[in-house]
């Protein structure tokens, strides 16, 4: 049976879906990342735990968890409840609510660098609010940012991020903002760009704009371009940097903020910034987003300088979704988090001798509960984003499009999350599936 006639058997009501939508959504879809999806973007019915049920009844382990929020699997429990008596009170107030409290006081007793927060909707929202704050706080207009790095959607930031290929291969600095969409602002008088994990060049950089710098902004591990950790010293030189030059360290801890370890990053690595940001698993999947920052440089949005707005901050479903999430992260660690390192492990362990044996070149980069594949010379240096360019990211991509086929849910661009939910079985299954893709991989050479 053809790639097509498989598409059109097993994904039927899916591919329906999409083509309904594509009649009144742009594209089919509602966020550009799920259009690359092959056969089809996949249209869920349900979830619950490490599986979701497509409309066609298709059962899948599930390694893309949301893009990351489902830390703790889908529909967790004690999450449910928790929300569930909350709309019995109300969805918004345009007032204060006792949990907007609890979530901040959950969230400093977390974070290191937080003594205050304040609360949006989305990460896209959080970098933006912190990179005001940070201009305000220094007096300064320009922010640093690292090729490879993505820190949201809106304009000032959307530069030099994964798929800007000539941005990253460009070779002599200055390195240049380039803009990622059609329509975008030109960021170049805002944003200044270097290369992830060359101290020696940050150092140069604020150097020679000592007094123009307001914050240096970065994943403190680079996941969105390949899962790349930070060299051995480097977050601890540029929080000297940074110090010295007399700007900010802000960390976007987006994904890896309580997925790392409770204290997210800056837990693991014992690198503390001046501004950190937060999204994703903070609510376990309910939209809510974070600024927490020490209380010398949040000074600005507490004595108003800085107004911080938005219809929807930490609105109260959200807010009781976020404070149910983080007493299990408190309760349940450290063992949460061993078992999440534990169950990685094993699956990377699986993942590289399944391909192996199939005779699939595969670089496998993993940090705690995430996961990074490549179809690549597994020893292939990667420090930088550029270095991900060599990867056959046509050939991962349809390596995923089978894993589908077997039961298995994988991001294109090869990002595997792990939830407290994945069992060994879950390990297991998707080792074997993984076994049948890759020789299927290797067939089609």
């Amino acid at each position: 049976m053809s790639a097509e006639s498989v598409a059109t058997t097993r994904y039927a009501r899916s591919l329906n879906q999409i083509e309904r939508a594509r009649r009144t959504i742009p594209g089919g879809v509602a966020t550009a990342m799920r259009a690359a999806q092959r056969p089809v973007p996949l249209v869920i019915e349900r979830a619950a735990g490490s599986r979701m049920v497509d409309v066609d009844g298709n059962e899948y382990v599930d390694y893309v968890l949301g893009f990351g929020p489902m830390l703790l699997g889908h529909s967790p429990p004690e999450v449910i409840e928790a929300v569930r008596e909350q709309l019995g009170r109300g969805f918004t107030y345009g007032a204060q609510h006792r949990l907007e409290a609890e979530v901040a006081e959950r969230v400093v007793d977390a974070v290191p660098c937080a003594e205050l927060v304040c609360f949006s909707t989305t990460g896209s929202e959080a970098v933006q609010a912190a990179l005001r704050i940070a201009r305000a706080a220094t007096g300064r207009p320009k922010v640093v940012k690292f090729q490879g790095h993505y820190h949201g959607w809106l304009d000032p930031v959307l530069v030099s991020t994964p798929g800007l290929e000539a941005a990253a291969a460009e070779s002599e600095p200055p390195l240049q903002p380039l803009p990622a969409t059609q329509g975008q602002a030109d960021p170049s008088d805002l944003v200044l760009i270097e290369r992830w994990n060359d101290a020696d060049a940050l150092a140069r950089l604020l150097a020679g704009r000592r007094d123009e710098v307001a914050a240096v902004i970065m994943e403190p591990v680079a996941g969105n371009g390949g899962l790349i950790p930070p060299a051995d010293g480097y977050l601890e030189r540029a929080r000297e940097l940074t110090r010295d030059a007399g700007s900010l360290l802000i960390f976007d801890e987006v994904v890896t903020g309580f997925r790392l370890a409770r204290g997210g990053a800056q837990e693991r690595f014992g690198v503390t910034p001046d501004l950190a940001t937060y999204g994703k698993a903070i609510a376990a999947g309910m939209p809510l987003s974070a600024v927490a920052g020490t209380a010398e440089v949040m000074e600005v949005v507490s004595d108003g300088r800085v107004p911080h707005v938005g219809t929807f901050n930490c609105a109260p479903p959200a807010a009781a979704a976020a404070v149910a999430a983080l007493d299990v992260y408190r309760e349940r660690s450290p063992e949460l988090y061993d078992r999440l390192e534990a169950v990685a492990a094993t699956l990377a362990d699986g993942l590289a001798t399944a391909a192996l044996d199939a005779g699939v070149p595969l670089k496998i980069h993993r940090v705690g509960p995430l996961l990074q594949t490549f179809v690549l010379d597994p020893s292939a240096e990667v420090r930088e984003y550029s270095d991900t360019l060599a990867a056959d990211t046509a050939r991962f991509a349809r390596f995923a499009e089978l894993m589908l086929g077997r039961g298995v849910n994988v991001l294109p661009r090869g990002w595997w999350f792990l939830s407290a939910a994945h069992s060994d079985e879950d390990v297991e299954r998707t080792v074997e599936a993984a076994a049948a893709s890759f020789a299927e991989l290797a067939e089609e050479v």
